[in-house]
């Protein structure tokens, strides 16, 4: 049901690597000599019917097992460039054809600025969907958390997504 919804959320999302650890940490792969890429970081967890999903490319993905919906969560460090959060959000839309901004809005999010902004449009020119995203940049860092559904199924998720976003914590001691 949620294979081709979760293929089409990760072209949009331009992924990193795959998910170490399918409890509430996401360990960063480790290199050798440099920064890393991507950042070691908690969230919290959907619950309910939200399966997670080993997606190639994918940091932490869950889909939901009764309706069409995706949770996805990123982070990149060091390469990300120095655009506002408010651009990033606009580049992680970049997918998406005749969109309208619904909402958008600055919170508090682990001690920074966060935006949160909800946009309604066509994903490859053919499905209806709507998609929230929220963008924190934190210690040279840069997180997206993404919740994508068609616009019918997108309020039955949201307070899963919420419960994610509320559990993030980066850096992790």
């Amino acid at each position: 049901m949620f294979g081709g919804l979760a293929g089409s959320l990760l072209l949009v999302s331009g992924c990193a690597t795959g998910w170490i650890n399918h409890g509430d940490i996401y360990v960063a792969a480790k290199t050798r000599g440099a920064a890393p890429a991507e950042a070691t970081y908690r969230f919290g967890l959907p619950g309910g019917d939200w399966q997670p999903l080993n997606e190639p490319g994918a940091q932490v993905v869950w889909a939901n097992s009764q309706y069409p919906a995706v949770i996805h969560l990123d982070s990149q460090c060091g390469k990300h460039g120095d655009s506002s959060i408010e651009q990033f959000a606009d580049h992680l839309r970049i997918d998406f054809r005749e969109w309208n901004v619904v909402s958008q809005a600055v919170e508090p999010l682990a001690g920074r600025d966060a935006v949160r902004t909800v946009v309604v449009g066509e994903l490859d020119g053919v499905q209806q969907m709507q998609m929230e995203l929220v963008i924190l940049k934190k210690d040279g860092c840069l997180f997206d958390f993404q919740l994508l559904a068609p616009p019918a199924h997108f309020a039955q998720g949201k307070p899963d997504f919420d419960r994610v976003v509320a559990g993030f914590s980066y850096p992790i001691r």
